[in-house]
């Protein structure tokens, strides 16, 4: 896959003349790749390539969802691919809020908690 995946889909893009989210895969796939090969050397750099693939990954899913559900309510032809792909993106995204929540609780909590002890 990687870079050679990366390049066709890019020039495939360029081709049909308009983007589909589809074409985002082959890069969200080597932005993951290289996190896991640089989370044990480079941690931050790592953090920085899951960042991105997770806002590429939502970005797509919400175009190709969207997309879908539109047709889905016009009552004209659709992809379920499509459709399911935008189902998963908002609970994928619902997820990361509540992780997200759910660590800014914790650090709270540790600081009220440190706070007190201090007394």
């Amino acid at each position: 896959m990687g870079l050679i995946g990366i390049l066709i889909n890019i020039v495939d893009a360029i081709g049909s003349g308009r983007p589909e989210p589809h074409d985002a895969f082959a890069a969200l796939v080597a932005l993951g790749a290289g996190g896991e090969l640089l989370k044990g050397r480079r941690p931050r750099a790592a953090k920085a390539l899951y960042a991105v693939a997770s806002v590429l990954l939502v970005v797509a899913g919400s175009v190709a969802g969207a997309r879908a559900w539109a047709s889905l309510f016009k009552g004209t032809t659709y992809d379920w691919l499509d459709l399911g792909l935008g189902v998963l993106v908002v609970l994928y995204v619902a997820v990361c809020a509540a992780q997200l929540l759910a660590l800014c609780r914790r650090a709270l909590r540790s600081r009220m908690n440190a706070g007190t002890l201090s007394e």
